[in-house]
């Protein structure tokens, strides 16, 4: 039943979403900790290597309640954007709204997944970046949308830098649907730039010392280490987790086997953006030895779909997202 209410193209799906933010802000792990509770030296930090992220910032710490609020709405405006991209791009058989109840879910199962970092607040670029791609691949002429994505990238950049490196997302779209055009592959890059140039340009002449590139590479938003969990939820996480990855392989490879070209060629390049967060994830975790959650739950969402989709008894798509749910309740709650 579960399932079923978010298999539908309806915009009742969002209806459960401020609950489920609200029950499980701000996320696992946290153990009554303050998303806020940061020293000097960090707070030095996250002001010169994310001047973009000062303002939610300080406006999040005003009042654990306005925090909360924030939250909310970029979660909301986040899943309505993950959503739409990949039902514009038909990523999927038929159009559907389970990305909206899975996004929530994943980001709760990890420390402070609920609270807005950088990563956080640049993904909606990003995912903006992909819709005006992806949409524009069937034209004749791209290149406008091909220098927007850019600039979208680039303002992403501006949150996160590494998110800059999505641009070989891009690079690989054009491989697999267009023939080979140097200024195409050109565009994407050349408009990123343009918007970091501006933006430091502007911050330079604020305040010459505000932005230090290299220290925005890191992920630290000043919300503090959680400790280890109980090893029988780190047990029961890794076993459901690569239970669910099996059957994501199973249900994405059959779609994809009997897909036309356009669709193959979409699906393949939103298994580049995977994979590229993916390598974002993992040079995170070598520099800070902590990922922010943002960039394993987007691309997670989405394949999670696939498998969910698919099941032909519902029940089964039912048990893992209770399974899931619980996951997420035991995280933030437990301890």
């Amino acid at each position: 039943m579960l399932t079923r209410f978010f298999r539908q193209d309806s915009p009742i799906a969002y209806l459960p979403l401020p609950l489920l933010v609200l029950l499980l802000w701000p996320g696992g792990g946290t153990e009554g900790l303050s998303p806020f509770s940061m020293g000097p030296e960090v707070a030095q930090q996250v002001v010169k290597g994310m001047p973009f992220y000062i303002p939610v910032r300080l406006l999040m710490e005003l009042s654990p309640w306005l925090a909360m609020g924030l939250s909310l709405l970029l979660v909301l405006g986040l899943a309505h954007s993950l959503n739409r991209m990949a039902n514009d791009a038909e990523l999927y058989e038929r159009r559907n709204h389970l990305s909206v109840l899975l996004l929530p879910l994943l980001l709760a199962l990890m420390p402070f997944g609920l609270v807005p970092g950088p990563a956080f607040l640049g993904v909606w670029a990003v995912i903006w970046a992909l819709a005006r791609a992806w949409q524009a691949m069937g034209r004749k002429n791209i290149r406008s949308a091909l220098f927007d994505a850019g600039l979208l990238l680039g303002i992403a950049g501006l949150f996160y830098l590494p998110y800059t490196f999505l641009t070989v997302v891009i690079w690989a779209t054009l491989a697999v649907t267009r023939p080979f055009s140097f200024r195409e592959y050109i565009l994407p890059p050349l408009g990123m730039a343009v918007m970091l140039f501006l933006g430091w340009g502007v911050l330079h002449f604020i305040d010459p010392g505000l932005w230090s590139p290299v220290a925005s590479m890191h992920f630290d938003s000043g919300t503090p280490a959680p400790s280890a969990g109980h090893w029988m939820y780190t047990v029961i996480l890794v076993s459901v987790l690569g239970v669910l990855a099996l059957s994501v392989i199973v249900s994405f490879t059959a779609v994809y086997g009997h897909s036309v070209m356009r669709e193959k060629n979409i699906r393949a390049s939103f298994l580049a953006f995977a994979f590229a967060m993916g390598l974002l994830a993992l040079f995170a975790w070598w520099l800070d030895r902590r990922v922010p959650p943002v960039l394993l739950a987007v691309p997670g969402s989405l394949l999670l779909v696939y498998p969910l989709l698919q099941a032909k008894r519902t029940a089964w798509a039912d048990a893992a997202i209770w399974v899931l749910l619980l996951l997420a309740g035991w995280a933030r709650w437990a301890g």
